[in-house]
Formats: structure tokens, C-alpha cells, sequence
């Protein structure tokens, strides 16, 4: 039988042309595959803010005081006797080592250390020995007990508002919001110095956030005893800050004085911090 050569010559023709007109694929993947459009190229990954350092607890607990917010006993029950009323708010400072206790009736301190990992070590409780009322009284017994030993110290909230969590062996937990000392509000130590109040009254030029006092200046040697001439009797429009007059009571005051650079060529503002009552005279 004989082929006929002309067929078979276009029939191989057809084959060849079908095969150059297919489209051509990468070895490996299909035609489908080929025409899929390129995937996107990964975002690049954003890294994260660093994290702000822990504040220094040391650091912290010196540049603020300290004021008792709440207190727990072991069983989480409140301690009640911290809270003689709103007049006499517990709080606690931390200066040069010392520990001090404000808001009580006495006097209260003792001298701390810094353990690792933020501990606080307190050392023995000294206080001043004056008769109170009962809740004052009450409240000293109870904030001294709790400042002995060794106690945990934890700060939480924001940097511009910490709070001071302490924690004892039995369980007892005091947390303190700490706001800012004099020192740290007007950048250095403040001066010492020595007002007498007159319980005259004092009119202010413009109203003011703490009641005008009509003060003198006092001086008093190394053993706490009066000298020199007290200065002449003037108006502090804009009071002392901590202190309060009292009706039918003059009182000398040991105060911290602090200046602000004043503006636009001002003379500078002078600032008094009350520090405490070192003598109390009743008037009629």
C-alpha cells in the first residue's frame, strides 16, 4: 500500500505550527501558573518603640512625698486606724537616709536602706513622745508597726504621678501617691529660715491660694535658743505653703525659702515651704 506523500507533508506542517503557536511555559509550572501575576514583596517588618527605662526607686522616692491612698491588712481587710480623718492624712519622705513620717500626732522616723531586688530596710523607729488624741494616737501605733523590717517596694502608675506600693512579711499592704517635694518643683534645695506669724489679720493685694500673713523674721543659734533682733513685721500676700493659722495662736515657724528667676527682668519670686512649728504662744 502506498502513502500519499502530499498529506503526510501537510499534516506535519499543522503539528509544527500548533506547537509554535502554543505559549511557552517555564520548566516546571504551567501555562496557568505563568500567566498568575507576581505575588507582593513582603512589607518590611516595623520595629517596635524601645521600651522608657524603670524609673530609679531611690531616685523616685526621694524626689517625692508620699501620701497614704490605702492600707490592707494580711486578709485584705482595710486598716482603719490609718485614717484618723481628713485633717490628719498619713504620709511618709524619704531625705538624706531618713525616713519621716507626716500627718501623725508625733514625730515619727528612722533611718532606711535600699535592698536588692527593691527592698526597703528600715532601721529603728524613733518618735517624739507628745499625749494625742486617740485616733492620732492610734494612727502613729499603727504606721510605726508597719515601718519595720524589711518591706517590698514596688512604684506603678505614670512617671509624672507614681504611686508607692509597700508590702510586709504578714501580708500588710500600704500604697502612697507621691507627688512632687519643693525641691524637685523648683529645682534645687531651698534656704533655711525662721518666721514668726502674727495673729493679726493681713489683707491681701489680690486674692491668693493660701491665706496673707503679717510675718517677722526670726533667728536661733546652733542649740535651738533664740538670738539676734527679730526683723520688722510684714505682709506675705502669698502665705506659706503647708500652713495653716491658727485663731488664738502665734507661731514661729521653721520654713524653706525658695526663689524663681523672674520674667522679662522681674525681681525673682520667693516661695516659703512650711517645715514645722517650733513654737506655739496662745493670744487672747
Amino acid at each position: 500500500m502506498f502513502l500519499n506523500c502530499r498529506n503526510t507533508v501537510v499534516l506535519v506542517a499543522a503539528s509544527i505550527w500548533v506547537a509554535g503557536c502554543s505559549p511557552k511555559s517555564p520548566s516546571g509550572t504551567t501555562a496557568a501558573e505563568s500567566a498568575a501575576p507576581a505575588a507582593e514583596p513582603a512589607a518590611p517588618a516595623i520595629a517596635a518603640p524601645p521600651a522608657a527605662p524603670a524609673p530609679d526607686l531611690g531616685e523616685t522616692l526621694t524626689a517625692h512625698r508620699w501620701q497614704l491612698e490605702s492600707a490592707t491588712d494580711g486578709s485584705g481587710q482595710s486598716l482603719q486606724a490609718l485614717f484618723p480623718g481628713p485633717a490628719n492624712r498619713l504620709g511618709i519622705e524619704f531625705v538624706d537616709g531618713q525616713l519621716g513620717v507626716t500627718g501623725g500626732c508625733n514625730r515619727l522616723g528612722a533611718g532606711y536602706q535600699l535592698l536588692e531586688p527593691a527592698q526597703l530596710q528600715i532601721g529603728p523607729g524613733r518618735s517624739t513622745m507628745m499625749a494625742c488624741p486617740p485616733p492620732l494616737a492610734a494612727a502613729d501605733a499603727a504606721i510605726a508597726k508597719f515601718l519595720t523590717g524589711t518591706l517590698q517596694a514596688e512604684l506603678q502608675g505614670e512617671a509624672d504621678a507614681p504611686v508607692l506600693r509597700l508590702s510586709a512579711a504578714d501580708g500588710a499592704v500600704l500604697t502612697f501617691n507621691g507627688q512632687p517635694t519643693p525641691e524637685t518643683r523648683f529645682g534645687g534645695p531651698g534656704v533655711r529660715a525662721f518666721l514668726e506669724v502674727s495673729p493679726e489679720p493681713c489683707e491681701p493685694p489680690a486674692p491668693a491660694e493660701r491665706p496673707c500673713l503679717k510675718v517677722r523674721d526670726r533667728m536661733f543659734d546652733e542649740q535651738g535658743l533664740p538670738s539676734g533682733t527679730p526683723g520688722e513685721w510684714r505682709a506675705l500676700p502669698e502665705g506659706i505653703e503647708g500652713y495653716t493659722p491658727v485663731a488664738g495662736e502665734q507661731h514661729v515657724v521653721r520654713v524653706k525659702r525658695f526663689e524663681s528667676p523672674g520674667t522679662a527682668g522681674d525681681a525673682p519670686t520667693v516661695h516659703y515651704v512650711i517645715n514645722m512649728i517650733v513654737e506655739t504662744r496662745t493670744v487672747q
